[in-house]
């Protein structure tokens, strides 16, 4: 087997010189449930367009919402401290504040709100974890829906599997007279669908699938430099306006 088969995360050591060094040392799948910043998981290029394409349809759907919070890959660090702190595929927060703030980290506490959603892509190697260990933090951590997009068979389409808190345990959900999983949460619906991601969120509102405009960008940090660049073209507005009415 790889070495590095989970992942790998990067050691620094330093000499009698005070010179870095650089080394790799093997993650685990313990790792995978209370990753370090900077851990690199392999979890294949199928994997991460899915997760890419199913945040970005996210963020277009929420873009005017000021306090969704739509997270990529980002560790959560739970109010229960004792609890590990995985990094979802994808968790929405739904009460939060700044959500187009860079984040290498939630804190439950800190930001006085947290996930309320919670999604994984499963992979071969980690696929497991996703389906027992991770099901079990998120419901202890009070995530009230967890839905995985798991594949059995890299040929067939992929499983939706989906979960309700109730009573502080999970629930299964099953899926709605066309196929769907249906979230109460965010309501919307999880659908397989033809095509290279294989699933995609529907609007329940009018029962087509959410589809981001071309050039649209979720980059947390693009969007909040174009935030800063049209505060920036208002206010050089406003005081080339308010010259102007000086020499009048």
């Amino acid at each position: 087997m790889d070495e590095f088969t989970y992942g790998r995360r990067q050691v620094v050591t330093y000499d009698h010189t005070g010179q870095p060094h650089y080394q790799y040392r093997p993650l685990t799948p313990e790792d995978f449930l209370d990753p370090q910043e900077g851990d690199a998981f392999f979890h294949g290029q199928r994997h991460d367009q899915v997760v890419q394409a199913l945040t970005r349809a996210l963020r277009w759907h929420y873009r005017f919402h000021p306090s969704t919070i739509v997270l990529q890959g980002v560790k959560i660090r739970w109010a229960d401290r004792s609890l590990p702190g995985p990094a979802p595929d994808l968790a929405v927060v739904l009460k939060g504040s700044e959500p187009r703030r860079p984040r290498t980290f939630f804190d439950v506490q800190q930001e006085g709100a947290h996930p309320r959603f919670v999604l994984e892509v499963t992979s071969p190697r980690l696929a497991h974890l996703d389906r027992e260990a991770k099901r079990e933090i998120y419901a202890r951590a009070g995530v009230e829906e967890y839905f995985l997009v798991d594949w059995d068979d890299p040929g067939a389409e992929p499983r939706l599997v989906g979960y309700r808190l109730a009573h502080g345990a999970y629930v299964p959900l099953a899926p709605d007279v066309q196929g769907r999983l249906v979230s109460q949460v965010l309501h919307l619906a999880l659908q397989a669908q033809p095509g290279e991601t294989g699933v995609a969120w529907v609007d329940l509102r009018t029962g087509r699938p959410i589809t981001p405009e071309p050039g649209w960008t979720d980059s947390p940090a693009e969007a909040q430099a174009e935030a800063h660049a049209r505060a920036r073209s208002i206010a050089d507005s406003l005081s080339s306006f308010l010259a102007g009415g000086d020499h009048a």
